[in-house]
């Protein structure tokens, strides 16, 4: 071993401090090529329990390795045992802490001796620490809890308080804390708005026609959409729709008219003024009905208003707002584009304005009625002309594709019928073909008349035409032989068999007698069995007087 290696082999001991053999030292320094730094990271990691034992050690034993190394050395031994410091602090889960130096060989301090003493506190110490923190959690509790308990009940009262003073609040000035209702129906709002609005130009029903309930009946079979009571009421007004806004839009875009919005405040103080200078005035009321115009009126407090004033941006009331049907031309390079009729406002009117006269202001609010109407009612006649005329066209094509359809119908039931005409034909006449085989059968297979005394059952049949036969038949046959003879022999004599057909019967057929066959005394019907014989029988046996009936649909 070459001086050099001696040299870091007694570093590498002087640093570690290492309890195995120096033959594993030197296999160490060895594999890591004489690399002093890599040699000892690979021994720290072969054997960690080696590492935290030197990191917990108190006073690391310097002075034996100071002696042994020589100064020219002591300098590289302090780098590397810094770089080696970071990696066992990060290898053992400790932090590393300024101005200490836990490694092995490090010089010690009176600072890390002081630290390095006071990491293992003594039990006492716990057990004094666990009690002061037990005691201050319960102390910090049982003060805390009682806040907790008293807010929560006080929380709990005053909102049962607020619940009950509100609503006692609300009834003494309902106006000032509600503004805007909702979740009613719009037809009830509708009508809630009439009534107040009567009530509010002091609207009343005329007397002589509460005395005459038939007049009262005529004049009010009017419109359903519209309140047409303006002969029944003392001050006349404009018949408010009653129903929804959007309803209101429908019926304008559906019958091409104009619509009038009006929107006012119980509040408002020009609302008087507005009511009687213009709504209940006679020129305006005449020109909404001569122009039948549509006109819907609303509350500001009530939701659907509020929602139309924000639509229209209605900063001053009362409202009055005009609408009809339009299309927008746009010129491109094939031609005029129109578009869809649109439904647009054409004339706002917000407030009594600046006039105080109630001529003033009844003139100004007509000539920007009659200006908006005179300039956009020629587009709506066209509107409503091209709609007639395609309506027309429309209920013409319906009704000639209703008559297509019913001639239709009217083919195709009388194709059913004669279908089931000819399958009720084929069926009779197949019926009627397995009735012939199946009488030519039973024909060929009836027993002869008995001859030999005490073997045989006289029987006398009286048939429907009056006829009467008499006929032994053998005692051992069935009854159902009495019915196969009548019906083979006295009723079905046209029926003749060949003697060189062979006869079968038919497959799936069975026959139904269309014929009773009573005793006459004591009157009883003779039930047709094919099980029961003639000699059990003392209707028919030793003898027997039978009478034939055809069953028709009466009995």
């Amino acid at each position: 071993m070459f001086s050099d290696q001696q040299d870091l082999l007694v570093q590498f001991q002087t640093i570690t401090d290492a309890s195995i053999p120096e033959e594993e030292q030197i296999q160490l320094l060895e594999a890591a090529n004489w690399n002093l730094e890599l040699a000892i990271l690979n021994y720290f990691q072969l054997y960690p329990r080696e590492a935290n034992n030197h990191l917990t050690s108190q006073i690391p034993t310097t002075t034996r390795r100071s002696s042994s190394m020589s100064s020219g050395s002591r300098g590289q031994q302090i780098g590397i045992q810094d770089r080696i410091n970071n990696f066992l602090n990060q290898f053992v889960g400790e932090s590393q802490e300024p101005n200490t130096m836990n490694m092995p060989g490090a010089f010690p301090t009176d600072e890390s001796i002081t630290t390095s003493s006071r990491q293992q506190p003594s039990k006492l110490f716990k057990y004094l620490s666990k009690a002061v923190s037990y005691t201050t959690e319960t102390v910090v509790f049982l003060i805390v809890l009682p806040l907790f308990t008293l807010y929560k009940v006080l929380g709990f009262l005053l909102l049962i308080l607020v619940g009950l003073i509100v609503p006692i609040i609300m009834k003494i000035q309902p106006m000032k804390y509600k503004t805007v209702k909702r979740g009613c129906d719009p037809g009830d709002v509708a009508r809630r708005f009439i009534m107040k609005f009567d009530d509010f130009i002091g609207n009343r029903a005329k007397s002589h026609l509460n005395e005459n309930p038939l007049i009262t009946d005529e004049l009010t079979d009017t419109d359903s959409r519209l309140i047409s009571q303006n002969q029944l009421l003392e001050i006349e007004r404009p018949d408010f729709l009653e129903c929804a806004y959007s309803q209101a839009l429908y019926f304008a875009k559906k019958e091409y008219r104009w619509l009038l919005v009006y929107i006012h405040s119980d509040q408002n103080e020009d609302t008087p003024s507005f009511v009687n200078d213009i709504l209940i005035n006679k020129t305006f009321l005449q020109f909404i009905k001569e122009k039948e115009i549509l006109i819907w009126g609303g509350d500001i407090t009530d939701s659907e208003s509020f929602q139309i004033a924000n639509q229209f941006k209605i900063n001053k009331l009362p409202f009055l707002g005009l609408l009809c049907l339009t299309v927008h031309q746009t010129p491109t390079a094939s031609g005029v584009q129109q578009s869809a009729p649109l439904l647009s406002i054409f004339c706002k009117i917000q407030g009594l304005g600046s006039t105080k006269t109630p001529e003033a202001n009844i003139q100004r609010v007509m000539s920007k009625l009659q200006r908006a109407y005179n300039k956009f009612n020629p587009t709506l006649v066209t509107l409503r002309a091209e709609y007639e005329r395609q309506n027309e066209s429309r209920n013409m094509r319906r009704v000639q594709d209703q008559a297509y359809e019913n001639s239709l119908k009217r083919d195709k039931l009388r194709k059913i019928e004669k279908e089931r005409q000819l399958k009720e034909a084929a069926d009779r006449k197949k019926l009627q073909e397995l009735e012939i085989q199946w009488l030519k059968w039973r024909k060929s297979v009836l027993l002869p008349e008995a001859i030999e005394t005490g073997t045989f059952a006289r029987v006398a049949i009286r048939l429907p035409n009056g006829t009467r036969i008499q006929h032994k038949f053998p005692k051992t046959a069935s009854i159902e032989e009495i019915y196969a003879f009548v019906e083979c022999e006295c009723l079905g004599k046209d029926i003749e068999i060949d003697n060189d057909d062979m006869i079968q019967r038919p497959i799936g057929y069975v026959h139904e007698y269309k014929f009773n066959i009573n005793s006459v005394y004591p009157r009883e019907t003779l039930q047709v069995d094919s099980d029961t014989l003639i000699e059990t029988n003392g209707l028919v046996y030793p003898n027997g007087n039978l009478i034939v009936e055809m069953i028709t649909d009466d009995n």
